[in-house]
């Protein structure tokens, strides 16, 4: 049998060991948990990232909204027109200069 000291002292190891445990596992998860602080930082630079790429798409989405409200039968733009042709079908005029270029290189 353990005498009271040593039992008492048991217990007091225990209890520590179990303490500490909690603690390292709160800790350990504060940080490097699904969300803690590094995965934070990550999706803060995540957001950063894709704001920044629906701004080029707003941009690039009134670009094209622009250019398809010239090409409106009530609002044709001419210049636009012949500029779509040349690249569609390969129209162009008689006194044109064509310069073709290699591809994909």
């Amino acid at each position: 049998m353990l005498s009271p000291i040593l039992k008492k002292n048991f217990q007091l190891i225990v209890s520590n060991i179990v303490w500490i445990s909690i603690t390292g596992y709160f800790i350990f998860h504060i940080f490097s948990g699904a969300r803690g602080a590094v995965s934070w930082a990550k999706l803060s630079k995540e957001v950063v990232r894709f704001e920044k790429e629906l701004e080029n798409l707003k941009e690039e989405n009134e670009f094209l909204e622009n250019k398809i409200s010239l090409m409106r039968s009530n609002n044709l733009d001419l210049d636009l027109l012949e500029e779509q042709a040349q690249s569609v079908i390969g129209f162009s005029h008689e006194n044109d200069i064509i310069v073709l270029l290699p591809r994909g290189k």
